[in-house]
């Protein structure tokens, strides 16, 4: 059996290879220059318009924000940390609904583990990895559809036109075949798996990290610890982007001595080991990392092949807050969180450290007549920023 199954694997590798040598493909590689001072987000021209959100918080009480996706004009919010919902919002902050079905019956969560929107089905969907269902609802969150079991404990999840794709997060569950992305049809039936789970990322793996990403018809795919953006489409896999980040670039897994917890801490801190989000545009590559204990957005123009680190500064246009957490990214849009006090202290126009009355006066202004009343504590505001 182990002869076998060893052949079987030689022959998959051999057809992918085969596969991307049949349709000729390129990788290009994008190059950060970290010796360049970067340009602050709102001078990088990515940024079409900003929008502050204020999520009401007469009918609930948020307690941590870990996703944000979209669907027209109603956001989504995962919770899966503290109060283990999802939270309904329109485009403008107003209640819709929330969904709290914790437990382990029909329709029923054991832990909300990911969210995400099926747009063939115009349906939103909730993932719980530990018992393997997707619960299924309407857009608005009011009314549950279905639940369909998973044939594997995914950890992500995002849907295509022809069926969705699961991510196991590092986790292989099936020893013979420990891949880590599995192809999947309307039903979740398994149709086939990429992307093998390197044995010293069994079971590891880093929080808030999305590492699948769709465009069109095609999947890309940034393995953790990699510096590889893989493509796959019509169920072949091929390397499309590398990527360089100088000195900060992780180095191959197996060309290094990881033992243990402090070693794991001490390489994401010193390299760039993952990617948050990813997300392709008609004109850019976008991707959020943490380097030196700070985030970044790298930034691919496709149309001119160049690249730049942008920093996430504070918005100091019309109103003056800071970027906010990424808490999400779309082809329309960047999705961050910003602390409720952050945005409150320059409503009242001071706090212990900075006088913001008299260094951003007009955007106190503009800030006061966009919420012309704000309590002393609330939910988290949302910073929707648009892209060109």
């Amino acid at each position: 059996m182990k002869f076998n199954f060893s052949v079987f694997v030689y022959i998959l590798v051999g057809v992918l290879i085969f596969s991307c040598a049949e349709k000729p493909y390129h990788t290009t590689t994008i190059s950060f220059n970290l010796k360049e001072k970067p340009r602050s987000i709102f001078e990088t021209g990515v940024v079409k318009s900003v929008k502050l959100v204020r999520l009401e918080s007469d009918s609930c009480i948020i307690g941590r924000i870990d996703k944000i996706i979209r669907n027209d004009s109603l956001l989504y919010i995962m919770d899966n940390s503290i109060t283990n919902c999802v939270y309904v919002f329109t485009i403008d902050g107003s209640f819709v609904n929330i969904i709290a079905k914790q437990g382990h019956g029909r329709f029923e969560y054991a832990q909300l583990y990911d969210i995400f929107f099926d747009k063939e089905n115009k349906t939103l969907c909730l993932l719980s990895r530990y018992d393997q269902k997707v619960i299924s609802f309407s857009p608005d969150g009011k009314k549950v559809l279905e639940e369909s079991l998973l044939p594997k404990m995914f950890a992500r999840i995002v849907s295509t036109t022809d069926g969705y794709v699961g991510y196991m997060q590092n986790y292989s569950q099936s020893p013979n075949i420990p891949d880590n992305l599995w192809i999947m049809d309307k039903s979740y039936n398994l149709l086939e798996s990429f992307m093998r789970i390197n044995p010293k990322l069994e079971s590891r793996t880093q929080g808030g990290i999305y590492p699948i990403s769709t465009y069109g018809n095609v999947i890309y795919f940034k393995p953790e610890f990699e510096n590889t953006i893989y493509q796959i489409k019509d169920r072949n896999v091929c390397p499309c982007y590398m990527l360089d980040f100088g000195e900060k670039t992780v180095p191959e897994l197996s060309s290094i001595s990881i033992d243990g917890t402090r070693d794991w801490q001490k390489l994401m801190m010193e390299k760039v080991a993952n990617i948050n989000n990813y997300v392709e545009t008609d004109d850019n590559l976008l991707m959020n990392f943490k380097m030196d204990a700070q985030h970044w957005l790298g930034i691919y123009d496709k149309n001119k092949h160049t690249s730049e680190i942008a920093s996430l500064d504070c918005y100091e246009d019309d109103y003056f807050f800071s970027f906010g957490e990424i808490r999400g990214m779309d082809r329309s849009a960047i999705y961050s969180t910003i602390e409720y006090e952050d945005v409150y202290d320059v409503w009242v126009g001071h706090n212990k450290y900075v006088n913001f009355e008299d260094e951003y006066p007009k955007q106190v202004n503009n800030l006061r007549k966009l919420f012309p009343k704000l309590e002393e504590d609330g939910n988290p505001f949302i910073a929707i920023y648009s892209l060109k």
